[in-house]
């Protein structure tokens, strides 16, 4: 009998179980050799029982919240001020060639007649004008002219003196509506011939926008010739209402061009720090170069009333500063209609010199008819570039000198 069999007799014979560690362990091995099919001898040494192990637990203290610090209070940063933004002109101004707003562009310009008489210094508002010009008159002495592109800026402004032909004969080519009182018989038919717009204080109908500065008056009568004025602001609310067309056509086009640096250069070029304009034996404007400005002052000699004194302007005592100086020399004559006036040339060609960041150069001016704007042109016929800002045009005799130094 195997050893099987005597450990499953007392079941089958229903006698009580009696199991000691040794059976159990031949039973394990039984019961092993089945799964494995290999017989032998496998000792199982019991396993010593664990001792129980007594856990204790104790509570972790409750870590106390630690208390967030309090954030100082951060200051509100200091606000910077905000610059006021400077305006931005797309458009350009055709008489300087500085920037200005571009539904400007295409206005008609003004021109206003100027007193250059000495008992009338200094004049008001020459120094917002873009373009100066001066011209000869009666007696050896100069009037001026002066074109605003945009007049809506002008302060008061005057002495307002009287047309002569040409001076029509300029403004035409600008396009311009002019401003002047009274004019001579030769002036009268250019502006009917010519139906130049014209605003006119001593036979016009409108006369809305002069008035009488008292300032200039002092102890003399109020029609005093050299008291006359208009300012900016009668010429905005009243142009508009005069039915004048206050715009170029299309086909109108300036001619000036502009650049950034215009100083004369080459061989042809020499120094000009100071250029002598000389009109008449009586009359000679001085222009005096600022390196600083990068541009010129004028200074005016009567020699028979013997006045010499800075050209300045009486709204606030200033001195237009001008990029450029052009001298267009042409023929001039009496006009023989029995009086001291003049014949002078508007038209047609001649020489002149271009006076720039101090130098000078000579060049040719041309203007094919009195509708057609100045062409100014070096003496190899290349186009002349201007220095962008203001102009000083002097027109004189072609007897008359120039000096440099």
């Amino acid at each position: 009998m195997s050893r099987l069999s005597k450990l499953a007799q007392p079941i089958i014979n229903n006698q009580p179980l009696k199991f000691s560690i040794t059976s159990i362990l031949v039973l394990a091995e039984c019961v092993l050799l089945l799964f494995t099919g290999t017989w032998g001898h496998v000792i199982f040494e019991p396993e010593p029982e664990p001792e129980p192990v007594i856990v204790v637990s104790t509570p972790e203290p409750t870590p106390e919240p630690t208390p967030e610090p309090t954030p100082e209070p951060t200051p509100e940063p200091t606000p910077e001020p905000t610059p006021e933004p400077e305006p931005e002109h797309s458009g350009m101004n055709p008489l300087t060639g500085m920037p200005m707003e571009e539904e400007k562009e295409r206005d008609r310009p003004i021109a206003i007649v100027f007193s250059n008489d000495p008992a009338a210094l200094p004049m008001n508002g020459v120094t917002q004008a873009d373009i100066m010009y001066e011209y000869l008159v009666e007696g050896g002495l100069t009037r001026m002219l002066g074109v605003f592109q945009d007049y809506t800026t002008i302060k008061k402004v005057g002495s307002i003196r009287s047309a002569r032909h040409y001076t029509v004969e300029i403004i035409e080519g600008y396009d311009a509506i002019f401003i002047h009182a009274g004019g001579s018989p030769r002036a009268y038919q250019e502006l009917r011939n010519r139906r130049i717009d014209h605003l006119d204080e001593v036979q016009g109908r409108r006369r809305e926008i002069f008035f009488r500065d008292r300032t200039r008056i002092g102890g003399r009568r109020l029609e005093h010739l050299h008291a006359l004025v208009t300012t900016g602001d009668r010429l905005e609310r009243w142009l508009p209402e005069y039915n004048f067309r206050m715009e170029h056509e299309e086909d109108f086009e300036q001619t000036l061009i502009f650049t950034d640096d215009g100083t004369p250069t080459g061989s042809s070029s020499d120094v000009a720090t100071e250029a002598a304009i000389f009109f008449s034996p009586g009359k000679s404007t001085t222009f005096t170069y600022d390196a600083q400005l990068n541009a010129y002052r004028a200074r005016q000699n009567f020699v028979h009333y013997r006045v010499n004194r800075d050209f300045s302007d009486a709204n606030d005592n200033s001195r237009p500063a001008y990029a450029n100086v052009i001298v267009m020399q042409t023929s001039v004559s009496a006009l023989n209609d029995g009086s001291d006036r003049r014949n002078m040339a508007t038209t047609g060609s001649g020489s002149g010199y271009y006076i720039n960041g101090g130098r000078y150069i000579e060049i040719e001016w041309s203007r094919a008819n009195v509708s057609s704007p100045f062409v100014y042109k070096h003496k190899d016929g290349s186009e002349l570039e201007l220095g962008r800002g203001k102009t000083y045009i002097c027109i004189v005799p072609r007897n008359q000198r120039a000096t440099f130094k």
